[in-house]
């Protein structure tokens, strides 16, 4: 099924004012011809409202040409402005397609290399170690993908997370590392953090080393910084009710975590069995005798045997469980 063709959408991206999502949904959708069709309908009459500019007509012809052949494959557009020219081969570039663009002369073209767009994904049950082009790692949880470029340009390393996440990232001063979590906007040169961003759920920075600012963005621009965290803090921010928590972690968990370890630090079983049952894949739901909302402090070996972990948590809570089939476990009371 096609995607219905949003042309507020293109017209962010004409106008350099996509988000991150924003551009790897137009780098997606401009594979279909439909949608390539309408983006050259709105440069098409972008080009027809600037006044002519006088240059090389066969050079001019040639690059339009080249431009065509490349990413429409449609009719001809007479691309008159050379400052236009430029403007568009960058948005181009930012979304990952090759051009040529003009110089300020309108003499010569250069050539602009492609860059492809790496997605890794890890179903519930899953983690995966994952090492960038930087040689940053990370250590992605269960249910959980990042988006990265094959390579890094410009003056920022991007990625995008969705779901869990512990990154050690290569330290380099002259390009940050940004990771980009819906409106979250997290900052950094060269440290170990771990970032928890589910959808629906409260997002939580907390950082092992070095230097981490988390700031909220407002259509690409940051609109508010939210925290600078050092070794040993972090922030819960809640998108629902706009507000933002300090909160202290532990360091030696927060490192922990890549290592397989799971702790929870006064959680109530409800939020402990949807996060071990994301981890390692299964459903586990709590009958009426259980309660849910009591909360606990403990940590468990996410590398062992769930029946490890649970034998754990129900001697803790005094509860017990038992399995229905081999993807659903139910807790209840003693009694």
């Amino acid at each position: 099924m096609k995607k219905e063709i949003d042309k507020e959408l293109l017209i962010r991206y004409i106008n350099d004012r996509c988000t991150a999502e924003d551009l790897l949904q137009v780098q997606q959708f401009l594979q279909d011809p439909t949608w390539q069709q309408a983006l050259e309908e709105l440069l098409e009459a972008d080009f027809s409202a600037m006044e002519k500019v006088s240059s090389d007509e066969n050079v001019l012809e040639e690059w339009n040409q080249e431009f065509r052949d490349r990413y429409f494959k449609k009719p001809a557009v007479k691309l008159w402005s050379s400052q236009w020219m430029a403007y568009a081969a960058a948005c181009v570039l930012v979304l990952g397609i090759a051009g040529y663009f003009f110089n300020k002369s309108g003499a010569g073209a250069t050539h602009v290399a492609s860059i492809a767009m790496i997605e890794k994904v890890n179903p519930r049950g899953v983690r995966s170690r994952i090492t960038l082009p930087d040689s940053s790692m990370v250590y992605l949880g269960a249910g959980s993908s990042i988006r990265f470029p094959e390579q890094f340009a410009g003056n920022e390393r991007t990625l995008m997370l969705s779901g869990e996440a512990f990154f050690e990232i290569t330290k380099d001063s002259k390009r940050p590392f940004v990771i980009h979590t819906g409106k979250i906007q997290t900052r950094v040169l060269g440290t170990s953090f771990k970032i928890t961003a589910f959808k629906g759920e409260a997002l939580s920075v907390e950082v092992a080393t070095g230097k981490v600012q988390v700031s909220r963005l407002e259509n690409t621009k940051v609109k508010s910084e939210l925290a600078v965290l050092t070794p040993g803090e972090g922030i819960s921010w809640d998108d629902r009710t706009g507000s933002a928590v300090t909160t202290a972690p532990d360091i030696s968990s927060v490192k922990g975590w890549a290592r397989g370890e799971i702790s929870f630090k006064n959680r109530s079983l409800a939020q402990i069995g949807a996060e071990l049952g994301n981890w390692y894949g299964v459903e586990i739901s709590f009958e009426k005798s259980a309660s849910v909302r009591k909360r606990f402090s403990l940590s468990i070996d996410g590398t062992a045997a769930l029946t490890d972990a649970l034998d754990i948590i129900c001697n803790t809570a005094q509860l017990k469980y038992r399995f229905n089939g081999s993807q659903k476990v139910i807790i209840s009371g003693n009694k």
